[in-house]
């Protein structure tokens, strides 16, 4: 895989470099802003320029920095383009939430791939929906990962509860112990990310079950009024679904400065939209990219309409998204 990304980063860099002749030599820069090299957010920014510099028709760069408190800056400026960043410090630089000093003007292109989370149970556990882990136990507070507890507050908000509803128990990682906080019973009600490692022994060994989330918009508001949360629906087969469910979904976002054209939006958009196949080939880490996720009505910030305007064209762009458009337009 380091090879392959390798390869990937050095074909877009000579790109950059207008090694491929007068045609790319007259293409326009797009450039994308990601974390540093070995993160989640690079791996996709790489594999997003080659594919934009492929077939787009525009040169596709990238700028590896420590995280978006940096590029963001440098869209500001008209240095960088695009960025890759969690939908969560998307949202909070959108609004010029902690930890950023200011509010930035940036429009949603598309929702990249993510990992679904939630709360899950021992197998032998008496809840059988979320409404049944009233007074139980539950980890809290986390305060290495505060993002953590705001996570699984909108969690217990999901069906009306809140931590004094719990007993909440202080837990200074969400990882560290919980394998013991299981086996042990130290616990009753757990935090998790579908397919992680943890949950993957523990299903094997004990025997877990995932809660499914209430999808009700109603349900969905009450989350939303802790953070910008979203539901996908989550098909049996992982460690602890043991049917279809409705769980929480933690993307990336693929971020554009307000001010970058219609046109080229579109053609981003366009370009990620036909050639998806090939840009969730690059890792197995793409293969969540999924156009499926591009469009949605949850969006914690507004599209670009550029992007709005392609997708339409793909009958992808619903009455709920439009709506939801108008929501987070009038929210900020």
């Amino acid at each position: 895989m380091v090879a392959r990304l390798a390869a990937l980063v050095s074909a877009v860099a000579m790109l950059a470099a207008g090694v491929m002749g007068p045609v790319a030599a007259q293409q326009k820069d797009i450039v994308i802003g990601t974390h540093e090299a070995g993160s989640s957010h690079y791996l996709a920014g790489a594999a997003i320029a080659d594919v934009l510099s492929k077939h787009s028709g525009m040169t596709g760069k990238l700028v590896a920095v420590s995280g978006a408190g940096v590029w963001l800056p440098m869209m500001d400026n008209r240095e960088v383009d695009l960025g890759v960043e969690s939908f969560h410090g998307v949202w909070q630089a959108y609004h010029g939430v902690k930890p950023f000093a200011k509010a930035y003007n940036v429009r949603l292109v598309l929702v990249g791939g993510g990992i679904n989370v939630g709360l899950y149970v021992r197998d032998d556990s008496p809840a059988k929906s979320r409404k049944d882990i009233k007074g139980l136990r539950i980890g809290a507070r986390y305060p290495g990962a505060p993002n953590i507890a705001t996570y699984a507050e909108a969690e217990l908000a999901n069906v009306g509860l809140d931590w004094s509803n719990v007993t909440s128990v202080p837990r200074t990682s969400l990882y560290a112990g919980q394998r013991e906080d299981v086996t042990q019973k130290r616990l009753d009600v757990f935090y998790a990310s579908v397919g992680s490692a943890v949950t993957r022994e523990l299903d094997s060994n004990v025997g877990i079950r995932f809660l499914g989330a209430d999808n009700t918009p109603e349900a969905v508001a009450r989350m939303r009024k802790v953070y910008p949360a979203m539901l996908t629906r989550v098909e049996p087969g992982a460690p602890g679904i043991k049917q279809p469910m409705w769980l929480t979904y933690l993307p990336a976002y693929l971020v554009v400065r307000t001010d970058l054209p219609d046109e080229v939006v579109y053609k981003v958009a366009k370009t990620l939209w036909e050639k998806n196949a090939e840009l969730r080939k690059v890792d197995a880490k793409m293969k969540s990219w999924t156009t499926a996720n591009y469009a949605t009505d949850q969006a914690a910030i507004p599209y670009h309409s550029g992007a709005i305007r392609f997708y339409k064209e793909m009958k992808a762009w619903s009455a709920a998204a439009e709506k939801n458009q108008t929501d987070v337009t009038r929210a900020k």
